[in-house]
């Protein structure tokens, strides 16, 4: 299917991804992150932070929360206890079951037997990951300005967000799984990001004879994901709370939803790629400019 075909596919999963998702049961707070609607005035939460993602058209960009340690230590305890319920359940279960295999002995050969209940374990216990739990799905709809574009506000807790990639919550979409970033979201500040899609770009500006037909087609160094940095001017948003989000490469990450697979282009000054590693550039002295043709 082609990209001009695929992308109102991508749109139609509005009522999935911006749909608030509750983390798992326990002691954790309740996830709930919200866009921003457009309106003449704007009032920040100041304990909560905010990502801010401007496109050229609309579009549905997934992040994901990241746990602090903190975060991941109680996660993991609240999978713990849950695990050792089940195993209390099973427990009964199986006692039940071994009681009816026994009183069945003397019965024919031919007579159903009742399945043995499967015992809950570290390695067969559903429990969603952190991640999976706490998303933070932007777009289509919902943007907070249409003025040259697409720009979107989504109010989140504050901590550290991991870019997934581009996805409509109905199993369309492209993960940047084998590479991408991570950026704190600070309370109180608006992190701002510009999301490119050059496939897309290259169909829309490329004489027929030229398009790409796939993302393998587009430039050396250049993938269907692409993130920049943004700071925007909408005069609503105090200037002072806007920053640049500060990007740092997070390597490769599951492909949670069975999508396809890329990763993000390249980042002057943040990370580059060898072969199929993603190589951290913070630090770093400048490439030249030869080594950042098509970045």
């Amino acid at each position: 299917m082609s990209a001009l075909r695929l992308w109102p596919l991508l749109l139609a999963g509005l009522a999935c991804a911006a749909s608030p998702t509750q983390a798992a049961e326990g002691d954790e707070p309740k996830w709930q992150t919200k866009a921003i609607a457009d309106k003449p005035q704007v009032v920040l939460d100041p304990a909560k932070a905010y990502i801010l993602v401007e496109a050229d058209a609309m579009v549905v960009p997934y992040f994901m929360r990241v746990p602090s340690p903190e975060e991941a230590a109680t996660h993991a305890r609240n999978r713990s206890e849950e695990l050792a319920k089940e195993r209390a359940k099973w427990e009964k279960k199986h006692a039940s079951w071994q009681r009816q295999i026994e009183s069945l002995k003397r019965s024919p050969s031919s007579s159903p037997r009742p399945t043995e209940p499967l015992e809950p374990t570290e390695e067969n216990f559903g429990w969603p990951r952190y991640e999976l739990s706490h998303p933070v799905a932007i777009g289509p709809q919902n943007r907070f300005s249409k003025k040259d574009g697409s720009v979107y506000l989504q109010e989140v807790p504050p901590g550290d967000y991991l870019y997934y990639g581009n996805y409509n919550g109905l199993g369309v979409g492209t993960c940047a799984c084998l590479g991408t970033v991570s950026f704190n979201a600070p309370a109180g500040k608006i992190v701002a990001l510009r999301m490119r899609m050059p496939f897309l770009e290259a169909l829309q500006s490329e004489p027929k004879d030229r398009r790409p037909k796939n993302a393998l087609d587009l430039p050396p160094g250049i993938t269907s994901l692409r993130l920049e940095l943004s700071a925007s001017t909408d005069p609503r948003l105090p200037k002072e709370k806007v920053i640049p989000a500060k990007l740092d490469p997070a390597g490769s990450m599951p492909n949670f939803f069975g999508i396809e697979v890329d990763r993000l282009t390249a980042i002057d000054g943040v990370f580059a790629y060898e072969r199929d590693k993603q190589v951290d550039l913070r630090g770093a002295p400048p490439l030249p400019a030869a080594s950042s043709a098509g970045q």
